[in-house]
């Protein structure tokens, strides 16, 4: 007899579907497609792809299918906020109606009520701790806010059976800010497509670069969003001091690095960028590249002097696999979770550290010798994020939680 886990795919249906905890269900339904028949044992995984608010749903065994309804080519806010009330009141009755052993969330938002009335047990993915680890930044309450906000976020996790830590460190921070017992949750690195991001580029370089008037410079890569834990500030005061330090050189054979931004921001967000970057007087060394496609990223990887991620603080840190895959030199942050991805290949600076930043970033623009060992390592390093490690991983955890 079948053991039934569900993977909840519906946050597909919303503005996730973009971003990272998007591509993070994408990649996993397919690494547990591909396992081994003898390594699932008595295990059935299907995709839950439909819940609606009157609690009618879809499941399918064909778990990689789903990657989102055509019909809501750009979900907004009104199909996230219905995902979350259908998740909330109606997935305990989907599960039982499946006859589900465990359901997994791999968007730990919306922590749907009543599972525990049924046998079904609940597996839910922590991303990263950053709301937890700082309040007062993300609810406010050192201003007067509401705890309410870290309350719901601590409840999430602690009212799973199992949780998922995509990292050591977001482990060690699960059990540290959330209050996760260290018998309730397992490390489990993210996996990545490294296939898809160590093969050779589709487009041809000079059209991509052309297209982001990067042809001819040294440019640094940052891929993502402008979120208070981004340290956009840092990253910047770096490009400003890296930028200032070529002009000191004097004699023209060390060109001022640019900075390369991929990554759809909202206007307002947009805006207050481009004011730190004048503050900071590096507003004509900003390339804002908006959208790019895999395909367009994986010539920016290849293009570019570094991928840089100096974080304050990550769950994980995708691109930086990414980036290791192809072949891209990394400047991150030490002492976290972009510190044991990286390993020995990247350069690793103190997020508070602008000077070190600038100095990573001018040494990685002008030493031809350091971007070449540190993309090799890299190369060597990506495989053991890959989505086939995460998705053994996974089986290996669901089947000690079921007991199978």
């Amino acid at each position: 007899m079948t053991v039934k886990v569900v993977l909840d795919l519906t946050s597909l249906d919303t503005p996730a579907r973009d971003r990272g905890h998007g591509r993070y269900v994408r990649v996993l339904a397919r690494g547990l497609s591909e396992v081994p028949r003898a390594e699932l044992g008595r295990l059935e995984i299907l995709a839950l792809t439909h819940l609606g608010l009157d609690g009618t749903y879809r499941v399918t065994d064909d778990i990689t299918a789903f990657h989102g309804s055509p019909e809501l080519a750009a979900p907004g806010p009104k199909d996230h906020y219905h995902w979350a009330y259908a998740r909330r009141v109606a997935l305990w009755r989907a599960v039982r109606s499946i006859g589900a052993r465990a359901v997994h969330l791999g968007d730990p938002n919306a922590t749907p009520l009543f599972v525990g009335l049924t046998r079904c047990k609940k597996i839910v993915t922590c991303h990263d701790t950053i709301p937890a680890r700082f309040p007062e930044v993300y609810f406010g309450i050192r201003d007067g806010g509401s705890v309410v906000g870290l309350a719901i976020e601590k409840r999430r996790y602690r009212s799973a059976d199992l949780v998922i830590a995509i990292s050591e460190a977001t482990r060690r921070d699960a059990c540290a800010y959330l209050g996760v017992k260290a018998e309730r949750i397992v490390r489990i690195h993210n996996g990545v497509d490294v296939e898809l991001w160590s093969r050779e580029p589709r487009l041809d370089r000079r059209d991509v670069l052309d297209k982001f008037r990067l042809q001819g410079e040294s440019f640094a890569l940052y891929v993502g969003a402008s979120d208070w834990h981004k340290n956009i500030e840092g990253m910047l005061q770096g490009l400003a001091a890296a930028r200032s330090r070529a002009s000191a050189n004097g004699d023209g054979a060390t060109k001022k690095p640019l900075l390369a931004w991929a990554g759809r921001l909202r206007d307002d967000r947009a805006q207050a960028v481009q004011e730190m970057a004048q503050r900071f007087g590096v507003s004509d060394a900003v390339r804002m590249l908006g959208f790019v496609t895999d395909d367009e990223l994986s010539v920016l990887y290849r293009a570019a002097s570094a991928h840089v991620l100096v974080s304050r603080c990550e769950g994980f840190g995708l691109t930086v696999v990414e980036a290791m895959a192809a072949g891209c030199p990394v400047l991150t942050t030490r002492g976290g979770s972009l510190d044991e991805v990286a390993g020995d290949a990247a350069l690793t600076v103190d997020a508070d550290d602008h000077a070190a930043i600038g100095d990573a970033l001018l040494r990685l623009s002008a030493d031809a010798v350091l971007r070449a060992d540190l993309a090799e390592r890299g190369r060597k390093r990506a495989p053991q994020f890959s989505r086939a490690v995460q998705a053994t991983a996974m089986v290996r955890a669901y089947r000690r939680l079921l007991e199978v």
